[in-house]
């Protein structure tokens, strides 16, 4: 059982990555529950949403606003910022992108579901931007999890024309999105450096041994990525 995460989370306080498929389907709570406890981490200290490929973002500076979004998961949104001990976010991914951001302090962390309408709608900039507003931040860092590469997500010309076209790739007549550009330069427009950005090549939808893929499989089985700040 795999953890896909970024060394320089650890090395700041942070416990945070994508969990492989073989740690079970995180629909269900029963596998999210497990998961955290082999991990170590308090599951009624780590929030979640109700994700719907949007631009929102919640943000979290106290104890008290956490506990408050604990007691209604039925918040509608697609990018957590938190800025206090103690308390994590998750979410579920079977193709988008997981998009972890922090401060070199890890005053301030973030975490986003970027499907591709959340990319056309700026999520990551948006993100970033929220991130580089918290007072005290500095240097940026940012990881993307493993999610659908351009080898495997082909598209058509109404979703292709939302990209910029240097984050499309042609070949034998079809379209191919590139998700990493497409967060990269949005992430750059936001005031990050590329060398503090890691975009690993980890497919969900092209390495079924180790991820669940909605592309691949068209069955509603997902990854869980966290972010936890103890």
């Amino acid at each position: 059982m795999t953890i896909y995460t970024d060394n320089r989370l650890l090395q700041v306080g942070l416990i945070g990555g994508t969990l492989s498929r073989h740690w079970g389907n995180m629909r269900e709570m029963t596998a999210q529950n497990s998961a955290y406890q082999r991990l170590d981490i308090p599951p009624e200290k780590i929030l979640h949403f109700h994700q719907v490929h949007s631009d929102t973002i919640i943000s979290v500076h106290t104890s008290d606003e956490a506990q408050r979004i604990q007691r209604d998961p039925l918040h509608q949104a697609d990018a957590w910022l938190l800025t206090t001990s103690g308390w994590g976010a998750a979410i579920l991914t079977a193709d988008c992108v997981p998009l972890f951001l922090w401060d070199e302090q890890a005053r301030v962390f973030a975490l986003a579901h970027c499907g591709w309408r959340g990319v056309v709608k700026r999520l990551p900039f948006l993100t970033a931007q929220a991130i580089r507003k918290t007072p005290g931040t500095e240097k940026i860092l940012g990881w993307l999890g493993p999610h659908i590469q351009v080898c495997c997500f082909e598209v058509k010309e109404d979703v292709a024309s939302q990209f910029s076209p240097d984050s499309l790739h042609y070949e034998k007549g079809k379209i191919f999105v590139n998700l990493n550009l497409e967060i990269l330069h949005q992430l750059q427009e936001a005031g990050l450096s590329r060398t503090d950005i890691k975009t690993p090549y980890y497919c969900t939808c092209g390495d079924k041994e180790n991820f669940f893929s909605w592309r691949r499989d068209h069955k509603k089985d997902s990854l869980l990525s966290f972010i936890y700040k103890p």
